[in-house]
C-alpha cells in the first residue's frame, strides 16, 4: 500500500493531489482461485482519462501491478493488459495471510514532453514535462486480499477519501450505476475539508500506521460510511421493485460488499437479523473491537511511560 503523499516534479493522478480534471484510476479483483499450487487473481483496471488512454495504447505508458506479501518477503510486479482483465499467478507456497497489490502507470520510455488536456491547468497552464522511463504518471490506494478460504477484497478498499478546499463540512457520496461524475463512479467518496484531509493523509503515513493508527481510523471514518451503505443495501433488497429509488448493486462498492457479506454466510440483507452497524463491523474485520484493543494497548503504554518519568 501506499504510505504516503509522495511529491513528484510533474502531475500524478491520485487521490492525495488534483493534479488531473475529472480523471479516475483504481484498480478491482474481478474474479479468484486457490485450487491447486497457485492463487490465480484476474485483476481489472478502471480509468477514466482520455489523454493517459490514449499514450497508453500508443504504448508510450504501461500499467503495472505490484504484488506484495510482507509476512513472506514475496514481491512481483506484473503488466496489465491494456482494455481487458489480467490473470496473475502466485505460488502459495510463497505467500501467507495478506496480499497487497497496488497499481500503477509508468512511463514506458522516454518522454520529452508530456502534455494531455487533462492537466490541471490552474496549476500546470500550457507545460509540458519531460518523463524518463519508468516515472509515475497515476497511481491509485491498492487492495488487500486475506489469504483464507474464501477471498474478499479488503472492504475498506471501497472507499476513497479525498480533500477539498471549497468544503466546510464532510461530505459523503454513495455511487450508483447511473453516476455521470467519473471522479464518483463505482465507489463511495469521502470528502473532508481541505484541513481535516491533510491531517488524516499526515495519520496514514507509514510512521503512524506502523503504530495501529490505520484501524483507529477506519473505526471512525470507513465503518460509518461501510455501516450507511449496509442500510442502503437493505433498502434496496426491501423495495426492489421500487424505480424511484437509487440502483447501487452493479457498482465496485456494493458489490465488494456483498461478496464479503456472501463469506460470511449472508446472501440476503432483507431476511438479516444482524443490525448495518454489526455487518460493516464484521465485514471490516472486527475494526471495531481492534481500535477499542488497540486504544486499550496505547494507554497502558502511556500510562507506564509517564510513570517512568515521574520516579525520574
Amino acid at each position: 500500500m501506499r504510505n504516503k503523499a509522495v511529491e513528484y516534479p510533474h502531475p500524478v493522478l491520485n487521490e492525495f493531489t488534483n493534479d488531473f480534471i475529472d480523471s479516475s484510476f483504481s484498480i478491482n479483483v474481478k474474479s479468484h482461485s486457490d485450487i491447486g499450487n497457485d492463487i490465480v487473481l484476474e485483476l481489472e483496471y478502471f480509468l477514466y482519462c482520455p489523454g493517459i488512454a490514449e499514450l497508453l495504447k500508443t504504448g508510450d505508458l504501461k500499467i503495472i501491478a505490484r504484488i506484495t506479501c510482507y509476512r513472506t518477503f514475496f514481491r512481483k510486479v506484473e503488466n496489465l493488459n491494456i482494455d481487458e482483465s489480467t490473470i496473475i499467478n502466485i505460488p502459495k507456497k510463497k505467500v501467507t495471510d495478506v496480499l497487497e497489490i497496488q497499481a500503477s502507470i509508468v512511463a514506458n520510455e522516454n518522454i520529452p514532453a508530456f502534455s494531455i488536456d487533462e492537466f490541471n491547468k490552474d496549476y500546470f497552464g500550457n507545460k509540458s514535462f519531460r518523463l524518463r522511463k519508468g516515472d509515475i504518471i497515476a497511481n491509485e490506494p491498492g487492495i488487500k486480499i486475506k489469504l483464507n478460504t474464501i477471498f474478499e477484497k479488503n472492504a475498506s478498499g471501497v472507499v476513497q477519501v479525498t480533500g477539498s478546499p471549497d468544503i466546510a463540512e464532510m461530505k459523503v457520496n454513495y455511487a450508483d450505476i447511473n453516476e455521470s461524475n467519473p471522479a464518483l463512479s463505482n465507489y463511495i467518496v469521502i470528502t473532508l475539508p481541505d484541513t481535516e484531509y491533510q491531517n488524516y493523509a499526515k495519520l496514514m503515513t507509514k510512521k503512524h500506521k506502523k503504530n495501529g493508527i490505520e484501524r483507529f481510523l477506519q473505526a471512525s471514518i470507513i465503518l460509518p460510511a461501510i455501516t450507511e451503505a449496509v442500510a442502503k443495501l437493505r433498502m434496496e433488497e426491501i423495495v426492489e421493485d421500487d424505480d424511484e429509488m437509487p440502483k447501487y448493486k452493479g457498482t465496485i462498492w456494493a458489490d465488494s460488499i456483498m461478496n464479503a457479506l456472501l463469506s460470511h454466510g449472508i446472501d440476503e440483507l432483507a431476511t438479516c437479523t444482524k443490525s448495518d452497524y454489526e455487518l460493516a463491523n464484521i465485514i471490516l474485520g472486527y475494526v471495531a473491537n481492534d481500535a477499542i484493543n488497540n486504544l486499550m494497548q496505547k494507554m497502558t503504554e502511556w500510562s507506564t511511560m509517564r510513570q517512568e518519568d515521574d520516579v525520574l
